[in-house]
């Protein structure tokens, strides 16, 4: 008895993913957000074009994990729109959004402390680098920036720069261990 009231209150401590747009209706045929049982709010935004022979790929490359947050913040406001016209958003559309959701999102992005900073340097390293960062990490915040310097497990010197809200700045180590040639992803380096 006290294992299957165990594995309950695990199941029930454990969060829960959504898929994208989830949404039910409420008795009086209104669409709420699955998850937090609200009104979901029309936003007029702007997309890539949806007809001719291209297709558009839009994506989030600067917030690494943006696709995890996404699992369990079902109704935010989707990557693929903009706000305002521009670039290759040139096609008005409507899109549906909880408000809930789209703080919720925003905030699993956020690097709040050291263990955090670490973690993402550590999965943009295993990524980019194709080899594990370890310790000892260096780790320093400044004027909203993470900065994680730390040794990948072949050696190597790497440095990991973070925006607090979750959107990766730089991340840079030598190619080889014989050539310090370094290796820059995500845009500007700021040293």
């Amino acid at each position: 008895m006290r294992t299957l009231l165990g594995f309950a209150l695990l199941l029930t401590a454990c969060e829960t993913t959504w898929e994208e747009g989830a949404s039910v209706k409420s008795a009086s045929g209104q669409q709420l957000c699955a998850k937090h049982r609200v009104p979901l709010h029309s936003l007029q935004a702007w997309q890539a074009p949806t007809h001719g022979k291209y297709v558009y790929l839009v994506h989030q490359a600067a917030y690494p994990y943006y696709g995890v947050a996404e699992q369990y913040c079902p109704n935010h406001i989707p990557q693929d729109v903009a706000l305002h016209r521009g670039w290759i958003f040139q096609e008005r559309t409507t899109v549906y959004y909880c408000p809930i959701c789209e703080t919720e999102f925003w905030d699993r992005l956020r690097i709040r402390n050291e263990k955090g900073a670490i973690e993402f340097a550590q999965y943009m390293l295993s990524i980019s680098s194709h080899t594990p960062a370890k310790p000892p990490y260096q780790v320093a915040f400044q004027k909203g920036v993470w900065t994680v310097k730390c040794l990948l497990a072949d050696g190597r010197s790497a440095t990991v720069k973070i925006g607090e809200d979750g959107r990766e700045i730089s991340t840079q180590f030598p190619r080889h261990s014989s050539n310090q040639t370094l290796q820059t992803t995500a845009g500007r380096s700021d040293d």
